[in-house]
């Protein structure tokens, strides 16, 4: 998706993954909806849509405060998820390396990095990101830096 993402389109983003997993018959649905605190993630709207689809399951920034449920996003914790402490590292260094000077290139460098990554290190990644949830629930969304990943 090009363009800036406002409130308006990040909904519409999570309209067609909550789609998606609603369609997933052989797999379980999503029990906890993790999402960073950009600001088009914190807006009225955006709870509200959160609210409906997965409850008091959401660990977000400011999402506890609004709603009175959920998890905060851990303070000093932002590389919760795979594409933060894994995902976005590996994929810069393969994509810039290439100096991609327009949209189109830039896709296409994503495209071909995202599929140069073997499925052993996806599976290393999902374990790591397991363990880190895990920390995350016992810590009660309190800082953990001492945890070694």
């Amino acid at each position: 998706m090009r363009g800036t993402i406002s409130s308006e389109r990040y909904i519409t983003i999570l309209e067609q993954f909550v789609s998606t997993q609603l369609d997933l018959e052989d797999r379980p649905r999503i029990e906890w909806f993790i999402h960073d605190g950009s600001r088009p993630h914190r807006a009225e709207k955006v709870f509200r849509f959160l609210v409906e689809f997965f409850e008091n399951k959401v660990t977000a920034l400011d999402y506890p405060k609004f709603t009175g449920t959920g998890m905060d996003w851990p303070p000093y914790s932002p590389d919760l998820t795979p594409c933060d402490y894994f995902l976005w590292g590996a994929l810069k260094d393969i994509v810039y390396g290439n100096h991609p000077s327009t949209l189109d290139e830039l896709e296409l460098a994503i495209s071909l990095a995202c599929n140069s990554i073997s499925v052993e290190t996806l599976k290393d990644v999902m374990s790591n990101f397991i363990l880190r949830l895990r920390n995350h629930i016992s810590s009660n969304s309190e800082h953990f830096e001492n945890i070694v990943f």
